[in-house]
């Protein structure tokens, strides 16, 4: 039998151990061991890039063999998230440094890596939910370990994550007795023939699961105060890995276990796909321009980036949701690419915290000339983020887009759209407040991040650069995938796509050539023409008062403000208040059952004699009545 899937799986699971044990020597000892069993999963999935295993059974369970696998899409998110995880391990030496948990941060993030690499491996119902709730717990622990309000946000991730556990056992547990086998191809032979109400009320309790941890709304509810305040290292994971996962595991479901025929024999079909993918379409929107719009008005700098994660989600659910080669290619390009750009924003922000030591964006400015390297990678990362040549974004939105035309879709495309113009937005002010503007006095002595926590903010700079120039590369990976999962592959080329039907040609480095001239032209004409001399910040007034360094005078605070009053209404009615008005009724029906326990036997004698009592009344109305 080849074990060499599940050494891929232990591998990081070793090198944590082994990172563990050798912090008793040196510190230098954990950090060798730590990056090089991050390094080995690259050589060990090597051998798979060709091959696919369909089931390898390491354990039983009531009589039943679990089984692990390797196909095109969970390859590919392999090599992603390995790629990940070795540059935000080393993003978390940098920001575990000086703190007592940094050995137990090292030993939870491999174990994390181990369990990710599980679920992409799991080739049955139950190994994917021991491995997703192993991720959820580990992910728990790491958000402890963040700011001052992670223990808040630790409590409504586990809340989350333990409704979504909830829903998915119970499918879980029914599958198992109704087609006697955890296996996937045995799951999907039972559902073919299954009661419609089986496969509907299945697929739904399976689905809030992943669009949980996929932060979809209204779902998302534990995502925005997580990804503030979860340790920067983990926030990238959070985004680029753990989110993934949740849409992996859709992307599975929905095409290969349950499948769009079964959909399409059960339920009626509106704009060319089941309902329910229709509905799962507006429900991709609906998170697209309210996270875009939300995101917009923040003032933490991490939230502005939770929220944007939250509505590039819906981009990817809206992709794949559409159900055709052109939808779901883009979906999958846009998991890539968001892993990618996402990570970078995470990281950047992640080291402005580190020399700074705040997120607040209204006492930051002015860092341009001090991290002159991040903020060249946050640059090209909000680019990529608003979906503009030639950074990756652009493409697996272009695709969305094109395949939304396909579909016939305006109202969905303008919302989509929509999205596009306010990401803009919020990636401007982004940078804007950080970077821009005047620098605080404070911060005058601030230089850039050590050159080891340079290093995943570039790689991915470049990635992102480099997928956006030449989107064949990502696409040989996509279009493997989506032939696993049943589709005919779009056509692509090196530097684009081909005419064909559905989509436009596209030359990305030609597109990318024209607009980078335009900017030349611009760049020629205001700097040739004549122009007034060049003054230092300070030699300015406002108002008639002369300014001084200790005058804020650049705007950054409510630097939106106009779309709080559109935003407003959506707030008072939003998810987020429903959850926090339970949980203030549960806090306050569990201090009067407090008053209960009063360790006094009397009061309790007494209190057994009224319920007693009571119920003895119903009883004897009860029968007085019948």
């Amino acid at each position: 039998m080849n074990f060499s899937l599940l050494m891929i799986l232990l591998t990081p699971i070793f090198g944590g151990l082994l990172a563990y044990a050798g912090s008793a020597l040196h510190k230098a000892v954990r950090n060798i061991f730590f990056l090089i069993f991050l390094i080995l999963p690259f050589f060990e999935l090597y051998q798979y890039a060709n091959k696919t295993i369909d089931n390898f059974y390491y354990l039983t369970v009531l009589g039943q063999s679990l089984s692990l696998g390797i196909n095109a899409l969970s390859f590919m998110l392999s090599l992603l998230f390995s790629l990940i995880f070795l540059l935000a391990g080393i993003f978390l030496l940098f920001e575990f440094d000086k703190s007592e948990d940094s050995d137990l941060a090292i030993l939870e993030f491999s174990f994390l890596e181990g369990a990710v690499f599980g679920v992409l491996f799991a080739r049955d119902i139950l190994s994917f939910f021991i491995f997703f709730e192993i991720i959820a717990l580990i992910i728990f622990f790491l958000i402890g370990k963040g700011y001052e309000e992670s223990h808040n946000a630790q409590l409504k991730y586990i809340t989350w994550a333990l409704i979504g556990a909830n829903s998915m056992l119970t499918a879980v547990v029914f599958l198992f007795f109704k087609a006697g086998s955890f296996g996937y191809a045995e799951i999907s032979g039972y559902l073919s023939t299954a009661p419609t109400p089986i496969v509907l009320i299945t697929f739904v309790l399976f689905v809030i699961g992943f669009l949980i941890e996929a932060s979809i709304m209204p779902l998302h509810v534990w995502a925005p105060i997580t990804y503030a305040e979860a340790p920067d290292s983990v926030s990238v994971l959070l985004s680029s890995v753990v989110k993934k996962v949740g849409l992996y595991l859709f992307t599975i479901f929905v095409f290969s276990i349950f499948g769009l025929n079964l959909f399409s024999k059960i339920m009626p079909r509106v704009f060319e796909a089941p309902l329910i993918m229709y509905v799962l379409q507006w429900i991709g929107a609906l998170t697209i321009i309210i996270g875009t719009f939300v995101a917009i008005v923040q003032e933490d700098a991490k939230k502005i980036l939770a929220w944007s994660s939250i509505a590039q989600s819906g981009y990817i659910l809206l992709g794949l949701s559409l159900g055709t080669p052109l939808g779901v290619a883009g979906g999958l390009l846009h998991i890539v690419n968001h892993s990618i750009f996402k990570g970078i924003l995470f990281f950047v922000v992640g080291g402005v915290i580190y020399r700074t030591g705040t997120k607040n964006l209204s006492e930051l400015g002015g860092l341009i000339k001090k991290m002159p390297i991040s903020f060249i990678s946050m640059l090209l990362a909000i680019i990529a983020t608003a979906g503009i040549p030639p950074l990756n974004g652009f493409v697996s939105k272009y695709l969305i887009y094109e395949a939304l035309i396909q579909n016939k879709e305006p109202l969905l495309l303008t919302i989509a759209l929509l999205g596009g113009t306010g990401s803009f937005m919020y990636v401007y002010r982004l940078i804007h407040s950080i970077f821009l503007g005047q620098l605080p006095k404070k911060y005058e002595d601030v230089k850039e991040v050590p050159i080891l926590m340079q290093v995943p903010m570039l790689v991915l700079s470049l990635l992102a650069l480099l997928f956006g120039v030449l989107p064949g590369i990502p696409m040989y990976f996509v279009s493997k995938a989506e032939a696993f999962l049943g589709f005919d592959p779009i056509k692509y080329t090196l530097t684009g796509f081909p005419e064909q039907p559905g989509l436009h040609a596209l030359n990305v480095p030609i597109i990318s050539a024209a607009l980078m001239g335009g900017f030349v032209v611009a760049a020629l004409i205001f700097y040739l023409l004549p122009k007034t001399r060049s003054v230092h910040q300070l030699d300015n007034y406002y108002a008639g008062e002369i300014l001084t360094e200790d005058v804020k005078y650049n705007y950054s605070f409510g630097f939106y403000s106009f779309f709080d009053d559109i935003i407003k209404p959506f707030n008072e009615w939003s998810i987020d208040r429903i959850y926090e008005n339970f949980v203030g009724f549960v806090k306050t029906v569990g201090d009067y059952i407090r008053r209960i326990y009063t360790g006094n036997l009397e009061t309790y004698v007494s209190l057994g004699i009224i319920i007693l009592t009571i119920f003895s009344l119903i009883y004897i109305i009860g029968g007085v009545l019948w």
